[in-house]
């Protein structure tokens, strides 16, 4: 009796053990599972951030691209080969943030090819480019790991591209083939993501599949060569920046309401900078209002016959806005010489 029940809970503890054992495996396989997942949408968040920076590359270089007749035709501009920038070198244009890392998730690097099609220069020219992950996305056996590349094509939300065994000639997406690029063969095996940057217009370029006009949140820089007029306000992100100065045309008067707060303006008199304080405008800095000697008998000039004017206004006066102050005085108004007495033009508030 005792024996059978020991063999008993023999067998029970050998079931709950092998139990275990599977739930632990399930448990290991799906936590990578999970790991692998959330590799491979860092993979193409990290991608989509190189997209960009191609995006603003081909932008702000369109025209020159268009007209390039060899790869070192923007080696002036920073970049050895327009056909395929280095990332260090979009860096350094401010096109990539100092922050990206060159090596990212799943040990993987980028590569970025800009490419041609059409007459170039001209109407039909257009220019696009890849970014694409090195290397492919393999198992250990050699062939597409085809888990981790849903998972990738997921994370991209449809703008992915991928180069499948059955079609390795191509790179394939939602409704979208692109012919790999001839150069660097070995970039283009089986498995390989990628994403594209839609064809922009050469120089010579008509308005072809909207690529002419600006979108809402493009984040092409549109260049303006010309002067631009706005009605409303004009918003920046970060900071606004004026090659050559900022030029305020209304004035205002201290004390006058004002908003909002923290805005900048000048005075009426255009001799002095106002900043919005509390809802009035308060002073913040005013050009000296020089000063000047004034003699009772020989006026605004000295005993040498020098003009002792102020170099403000030309003579012996103040600025609007400012009060003369006397700061000196020497002589006698009887005597030969005069008086003479020194100013000072002192902002009245």
């Amino acid at each position: 009796m005792f024996r059978a029940q020991k063999g008993s809970l023999l067998l029970e503890s050998m079931v709950v053990a092998l139990l275990a054992l599977v739930a632990a495996v399930w448990a290991g396989q799906e936590w990578a599972h999970r790991v692998r997942a959330l590799q491979a949408r860092s993979l193409a968040a990290w991608m989509d951030a190189a997209r960009d920076a191609a995006e603003a590359f081909l932008s702000r270089h369109a025209a020159d691209l268009g007209e390039a007749e060899s790869g070192d035709a923007l080696a002036v501009q920073g970049y050895a080969d327009w056909t395929a920038p280095r990332w260090d070198e979009l860096r350094s244009a401010g096109l990539l943030a100092g922050s990206w890392q060159t090596a990212g998730p799943l040990r993987r690097t980028l590569g970025l090819r800009v490419m041609r099609e059409g007459a170039c220069p001209g109407a039909s020219c257009r220019v696009w480019a890849l970014v694409h992950a090195r290397p492919a996305l393999q198992g250990r056996t050699g062939g597409v790991d085809e888990a981790l590349v849903a998972e990738w094509l997921q994370a991209a939300e449809g703008r992915g591209l991928v180069v499948w065994p059955h079609r390795p000639g191509f790179l394939s997406g939602a409704g979208l083939r692109f012919p790999v690029p001839e150069e660097g063969a070995a970039d283009w095996a089986p498995g390989t993501v990628a994403l594209a940057v839609r064809p922009l217009l050469g120089q010579q370029g008509g308005a072809g599949a909207g690529d002419a006009y600006l979108r809402v949140r493009d984040t092409r820089n549109p260049d303006f060569q010309g002067d631009a007029t706005i009605q409303g306000v004009v918003r920046s992100g970060t900071h606004l920046q004026a090659r050559d100065s900022l030029h305020l045309e209304k004035g205002w008067n201290v004390g006058d309401p004002c908003a909002p707060e923290g805005t900048l303006g000048r005075t009426g008199e255009g001799s002095g900078v106002l900043v919005c304080r509390q809802g009035v405008w308060s002073l913040v800095a005013r050009p000296a209002g020089g000063g000047y000697m004034l003699n009772s008998r020989r006026g605004c000039s000295s005993a040498l016959g020098i003009s002792s004017a102020n170099p403000v206004t030309g003579n012996c006066s103040c600025p609007a806005g400012y009060a003369m102050a006397q700061v000196a005085e020497s002589g006698s108004a009887t005597a030969p010489e005069g008086l003479t007495v020194g100013y000072l033009c002192l902002p009245q508030r």
